[in-house]
């Protein structure tokens, strides 16, 4: 793996075998590199190297402070005629304008991932409309069962939330480029709050926020450098699944880590008006595989909504 960052603190964060550092100028670099440092690095001289970190992922780019969402800048560029490197990973340590599904707001703290991936299958993919979104919630959730939380177990709240104990503690979201029925490029993005819990508007849609660390007995032990590699070998695998045609297991898993099947729910438009329209309310009896739910009593699936989890 290449790492490219303004900030090799932050980056030993990220890889923690990272070292042996050259300076580099962004003017320098190889053009399939280039591109996307000079879009996300403010200085025109960086930092360079090359471990044996991840058999998975080509690249990463690892920036103190973004100054865009780096999702969105992967999701411009890669429909654009610049050559993105395949395989790439971008993080920050903090940043703005970033956001979650459907362009909601997401708070970026110091010790939290804000990570988002580039890959390039240029095949046909089974399921690839929602699968994505699947398999980056999948390996966020699986990470986060990986640690130590006392009490907690995560859980997927439809359609692309992790909650543990009834608090969201992160986020994905994806975009595609397609040519044909081909998948010419994925961008995936990772919101997982692991040392802060950022301060954010609450409403019956998120009624709680938290940090990992809120769910450990020694919070300061739980870090963004334990979780950081974890995340990324684990999305790596899942996205490598679902290019080889794992869709069927990766939906088995959504649905068996699912909070709502079973569950009594709300479903409303998807405004920001917390007055916004019931579309649905019912029991989830399951969830199709373009992730609608059935809901008890309604003729048809719902594809679309914000939702919110009754009391029980």
């Amino acid at each position: 793996m290449i790492i490219l960052t303004d900030n090799t603190a932050f980056a030993q964060r990220c890889i923690p075998q990272s070292g042996d550092w050259q300076e580099r100028k962004t003017s320098g670099l190889l053009p399939v590199e280039a591109t996307l440092a000079k879009e996300l690095f403010k200085s025109s001289a960086i930092m360079k190297t090359e471990v044996a970190a991840s058999e998975h992922w080509d690249y990463l780019y690892a920036v103190e402070c973004a100054s865009q969402s780096q999702f969105d800048l992967l999701a411009r560029l890669s429909v654009s005629d610049v050559e993105l490197p395949d395989r790439t990973l971008c993080c920050a340590q903090y940043g703005d304008e970033f956001h979650g599904f459907k362009n909601r707001s997401w708070a970026a703290c110091h010790g939290n991932i804000h990570l988002s991936a580039l890959i390039k299958p240029e095949r046909k993919i089974p399921g690839a409309a929602v699968g994505f979104i699947i398999a980056a919630v999948i390996a966020a959730l699986q990470t986060v069962e990986t640690m130590d939380l006392q009490g907690g177990v995560p859980g997927i709240k439809w359609v692309n939330d992790i909650l543990v104990q009834g608090a969201k503690v992160g986020g994905v979201l994806a975009r595609l480029q397609t040519q044909g029925s081909n998948i010419e490029s994925a961008v995936v993005g990772i919101g997982l709050n692991v040392e802060q819990r950022p301060v954010v508007e609450r409403d019956s849609f998120v009624p709680k926020v938290a940090a990992l660390s809120d769910f450990s007995r020694y919070p300061d032990t739980l870090r963004h450098v334990d979780v950081f590699p974890r995340l990324i070998e684990s999305l790596g695998v899942h996205l490598q699944g679902l290019c080889e045609g794992s869709f069927n297991e990766l939906l088995e898993l959504y649905r068996l880590h699912s909070l709502i099947l079973g569950r009594e729910v709300t479903i409303c438009e998807d405004t920001r008006d917390p007055g916004s329209q019931v579309i649905a309310r019912g029991l989830v009896e399951s969830i199709g595989p373009s992730l609608e739910l059935y809901i008890e009593g309604q003729e048809k699936p719902v594809s679309k909504g914000r939702l919110i989890l009754n009391r029980q």
